[in-house]
């Protein structure tokens, strides 16, 4: 759920793709954002501006984020390995 909550984020099933979605829910307007196959874990920033969310890419686990229109996505780096469980919080050691 968005912090404000009016929208939920998930993850439906398209054929063999599973793909992140978000519905408003007062209007029940229902948004696909990603072209990817293997979503899931999506979680909304603290400000309700992006949504982060795992998937594979180029055979990786990898970290995405997502604008709510779906219309900006970035691959959030990692040195080594696969990356999977996005959840937004502090940095700490």
């Amino acid at each position: 759920m968005s912090p404000d909550g009016r929208t939920m984020a998930y993850v439906t099933r398209q054929g063999n793709a599973f793909r992140l979605n978000t519905q408003d829910l007062q209007s029940g307007t229902v948004q696909g954002l990603t072209d990817t196959n293997d979503d899931e874990s999506p979680s909304f920033a603290p400000n309700g501006r992006l949504i982060v969310y795992a998937t594979r890419q180029q055979g990786r686990d990898v970290l995405m984020t997502t604008t709510l229109d779906g219309k900006i996505k970035t691959r959030l780096l990692s040195s080594d390995g696969d990356v999977r469980e996005p959840a937004w919080g502090p940095f700490s050691r």
